[in-house]
């Protein structure tokens, strides 16, 4: 009996084992197979994720379909004040499905005779079309309409007594790029085509912002005969928010108009800035063009000019027309440049305040004799001290503080000064200029130099420059962009200020301050002064290569108020009116200057502080010429130099 008891044991005990061993294998099977699945669910939701609308697509080949494109809308272009400056209008292509009208007889004459009636179109062209595309499925007809032009249309069709044979027509959305104020900032702004996108301006430099993703409606039968549609929205282009003021780029641009309507000049350039941030208020230059037609040249050229042109010359034409000056043009910039030379003196302590020098009509750096612009009325300055200097535009004084600070000094600082280098605006085409290598920058180089001869800038480089004078040595990286938006308002991303390096100490620049606005007060740049106003500043009268030709610029850069400044402003008249073959003095470019800050100053909330009227000048002075410049400098040398003033 015990015997049996130990075999039924042994025999329960074996059984209760493999029911273990068959459990757990079933368990592992079972995860498994749960693993698998998880695996597969993660495999088929990214071949969906990252191949969906490929596949999808593929399934639909094999269904008879149709696909319609619709187009996203382009991001607008606004000032920081709203203003929109650039934006996308709806529009409709007329779309005619030569199959579908030719598939009854019954429907060929009157849809043929409605487009006639309703469009303007030919009927031997519609003829033509039918009979060269029997199968198409997709002519355009007509592109861009409005939606008034359609509206009649679209109600024939929709009438089920007058319109039920029409049939194979439908209206493609499209997108038309429009500028409302159409030379307004068009330097800045650019143009895009529907078929290039954007090719200028902001519209180029942040085209991928500005465009979207198209979106698609595909119609299909399925087998059983049934129509459906899928469709994949269209994403829209984000706005781009310019730092722009409307009221600031208007102003500007109406005294550039009136000053040009009375002497044209081959370009007249303004650029103003906040120069506590670096954020460019106004730019903009003359001539101008329609940034609707941008490829009309009738408002520069006479229209027998233009059919005498070549191709290459109708092209090279209109580049001329879209470079912006401000940041695509490099010149010399005379005697602006000055403020520059004093700072980088004072900041690199070969010079202080209440220093003094004896102007005494010239300078001879070895073979080489530089006239001072005092020479060609007066003899000389006499004794100076480096805030009279400047305030007077004397050339010797300039040239002692470039030969003290020595050729690798004055180097060092045009670099951290930010010239011979981009600024880094977020504009395309910006020119580096042309400033020396130390290998082979002598002596009578940095004496040119120093008031602004033989050393190639661009305007975005002098105004940059100029700012971190006159706001204790914070140079900002300049840029014309506020922020990103998305369609509905959503900030994508913000552009503050971005502080580059510091030029100068708070001191030296608190000079500059003081003598720039001595310059505007008691010296050469009077006539810029507005009553009431403190204004700072100083004027630049450039010889342009070759010196025989007597060609001129001349600019003023100045800030207001003198001593705390809200904004810079930087004007050039490049070849102003009456000049060539003439020596060419400061007061066109100080008169625009002036009327233009007389428009901006209570604009920009510059409260006046001063009581008395600025005293007028006479025309002012040319600062002459250098007897025997070598060749070899970076803009080619010469034998004669611009004075400036």
């Amino acid at each position: 009996m015990a015997d049996n008891d130990v075999i039924k044991k042994n025999k329960y005990r074996r059984k209760k084992a493999m029911l273990k061993r068959i459990h757990k294998k079933t368990g592992v099977a079972f995860g498994v197979v749960i693993v698998l699945l998880m695996l597969l669910g993660i495999k088929v939701f990214a071949i969906n994720y990252t191949h969906g609308e490929e596949y999808s697509k593929a399934v639909l080949d094999h269904q008879s379909y149709t696909s319609t494109t619709l187009p996203y809308r382009r991001g607008q272009i606004l000032t920081s004040d709203g203003t929109v400056l650039a934006y996308s209008e709806k529009v409709y292509n007329l779309i005619l499905d030569v199959k579908m009208m030719t598939s009854d007889e019954k429907y060929i004459e009157p849809t043929l005779s409605a487009l006639v009636q309703y469009f303007d179109l030919k009927r031997n062209d519609l003829n033509e079309i039918v009979n060269k595309n029997p199968n198409s499925q997709y002519q355009k007809l007509v592109k861009e309409l409005k939606a008034e032009e359609i509206e009649e249309f679209k109600n024939l069709m929709a009438d089920s007594t007058n319109g039920a044979n029409i049939k194979g027509v439908w209206f493609e959305d499209s997108y038309l790029r429009l500028y409302p104020f159409s030379t307004l900032a068009s330097d800045v702004v650019g143009f895009a085509s529907a078929a290039n996108g954007g090719e200028l301006g902001i519209e180029s430099q942040y085209n991928d912002e500005l465009t979207g993703t198209n979106g698609t409606i595909y119609n299909y039968v399925d087998e059983g005969l049934d129509v459906s549609e899928t469709q994949k929205a269209a994403v829209d282009g984000n706005n781009v928010v310019l730092t722009l003021d409307y009221n600031v780029q208007a102003i500007i641009e109406k005294c550039i108009k009136d000053y040009n309507a009375e002497k044209p000049s081959k370009n007249t350039a303004v650029v103003v800035m906040n120069p506590n941030n670096g954020e460019v208020l106004g730019m903009a230059s003359y001539p101008t063009f329609n940034l609707n037609n941008p490829r009309d040249l009738t408002g520069v050229y006479s229209q027998e000019d233009i059919q005498k042109m070549s191709d290459e010359e109708y092209t090279a034409s209109l580049y001329s027309l879209w470079k912006n000056f401000c940041v695509s043009e490099s010149y010399e910039p005379g005697s602006t440049f000055k403020p520059i030379t004093v700072a980088s003196a004072l900041e690199s302590g070969v010079a202080k305040d209440g220093d003094t020098y004896e102007c005494t009509g010239s300078v001879t750096i070895g073979p080489d004799r530089i006239r001072c612009h005092i020479s060609t009325t007066r003899g000389s300055h006499g004794l100076l001290t480096i805030e009279e200097g400047l305030m007077q535009s004397c050339n010797p004084y300039m040239i002692n503080l470039a030969v003290k600070m020595g050729t690798s000094q004055f180097l060092q600082y045009q670099s951290l000064f930010g010239y011979g280098r981009v600024t880094g605006i977020d504009l395309p085409g910006e020119t580096t200029g042309i400033t020396y290598k130390e290998d082979n920058y002598q002596v009578i180089d940095a004496a040119c130099n120093s008031f602004g001869q033989n050393i190639n800038v661009n305007m975005i480089q002098m105004i940059s420059a100029y700012c971190s004078l006159i706001n204790d040595g914070k140079y900002y990286q300049p840029h014309v962009v506020k922020r990103i938006e998305t369609d509905n308002g959503e900030v994508v991303k913000e552009y503050g200020a971005t502080l580059i390096r510091q030029t100068i100490t708070t001191s030296t620049s608190k000079y500059l301050r003081r003598y720039l606005k001595s310059t505007v007060e008691s010296g050469l740049a009077k006539k810029a002064g507005v009553t009431g106003y403190s204004i700072a500043g100083k004027t630049g009268t450039a010889q342009k290569q070759p010196r025989a030709d007597k060609r001129w610029i001349i600019s003023f850069i100045g800030h207001a108020p003198a001593d705390n400044p809200k904004f810079a402003i930087y004007v050039l008249i490049d070849e102003p009116n009456g000049t060539n073959g003439v020596e060419a003095g400061s007061n066109d470019v100080l008169n625009l200057s002036h009327d233009i800050l007389e428009k901006l100053l209570p604009y920009m909330n510059v409260f006046k502080d001063a009581t008395d009227e600025p005293e007028d000048t006479s025309e002012s002075p040319v600062e002459s010429a250098v007897d025997g410049i070598p060749s070899g400098s970076p803009t080619g040398g010469g034998n004669n130099t611009a004075g400036n003033n």
